[in-house]
């Protein structure tokens, strides 16, 4: 055998090998895909099973115990809403539950398990609510927020804020807030805005 017959036979041997390693690294790279679609997957359900558990929690439970435990502390609602969506100037914001009565408005937070970020933000939200809600516009707005469990600590916190916390004793949900609690209410800051205007 000539060199070069030595060579042409090295190069069709390296691009054999070549060509071998190329369809092991589609295979290692279709399984690797096949893997992580089948994680996806699994993550899409666990998402929205608990989306669901969240949607149950809160019209099964939450939904109608809003109105009597109110009326217990002196807050009469009359309508009552859920997942209420808006949108204003691009932005959007979605009530989880929200209710009117003759004096007041009231916007609950529902929560599988309460954080405080998540109490945190919904704080932030409340001031802009009439902003987005012009129909809820009362002269008192408080703020709630319910929860099957609650982080250590994430009730105090919220309950400091002037918000009513609402969690889940067996199969009712009762009211944590002691009797010497005094709620928060919250302003649109439009209506904060004009108020200040006008005092000055």
């Amino acid at each position: 055998m000539t060199t070069l017959e030595k060579l042409e036979e090295l190069i069709y041997h390296g691009f054999k090998e070549t060509d071998k390693r190329f369809q092991e690294t589609d295979r290692r790279i279709k399984e690797n895909d096949d893997l992580l679609n089948k994680k996806l997957d699994r993550l899409a359900k666990q998402v929205g099973d608990i989306t669901d558990s969240l949607g149950r929690f809160a019209e099964s439970t939450v939904f109608p115990a809003v109105i009597p435990l109110f009326k217990k502390r002196g807050i009469q609602i009359n309508q009552l809403w859920g997942r209420l969506p808006a949108v204003q100037n691009g932005r959007e914001m979605e009530l989880d539950i929200a209710g009117i009565g003759p004096e007041c408005a009231v916007v609950i937070e529902v929560k599988l398990r309460l954080k405080q970020d998540h109490v945190e933000k919904f704080l932030q939200s409340l001031p802009h609510v009439f902003d987005y809600f012009p129909l809820l516009r009362r002269p008192v707005l408080y703020g709630g927020v319910a929860a099957m469990s609650i982080d250590k600590e994430v009730d105090r916190f919220a309950y400091k804020q002037g918000l009513f916390v609402l969690t889940q004793t067996g199969d009712n949900l009762r009211v944590w807030n002691d009797q010497a609690f005094k709620p928060r209410s919250f302003h649109s800051t439009k209506s904060n805005g004009a108020q200040k205007r006008k005092k000055t």
